[in-house]
């Protein structure tokens, strides 16, 4: 998981006060404007995409964002208050906290 995959996480576990336990993708398309304008080039021409993948493989729900990274974390955040995804049953969402079990990979 990449860290803005791991910022991205925390951002949607703070907002619905749960645990998003299925898989999340983060996507960041970056491409340059060809014009002659210095005010053509100097904008910002990057593409965020968040893919949940909650209880449809093939499926996912897809947020798309163009701007900045902050601008996309707090799009994110106002996307999750907004819609109240953490209400919907069938996904992937729990209330209760993930406890990871530490495994002795050297007895195997």
């Amino acid at each position: 998981m990449t860290k803005l995959e791991q910022e991205v996480l925390c951002i949607i576990n703070e907002t619905i006060d749960g645990c998003y336990i299925g898989k999340l993708k983060v996507n960041v398309f970056y491409s340059e404007r060809v014009c002659g304008d210095p005010a053509c080039k100097s904008l910002n021409d990057t593409v965020y995409e968040l893919r949940l993948y909650l209880d449809r493989w093939y499926t996912p729900l897809v947020f798309s964002y163009e701007g900045t990274e902050d601008e996309f974390k707090e799009f994110i955040r106002k996307e999750f208050k907004k819609n109240r995804y953490e209400l919907v049953r069938y996904y992937k969402i729990t209330r209760e906290p993930i406890v990871f079990e530490e495994t002795d990979w050297d007895d195997e």
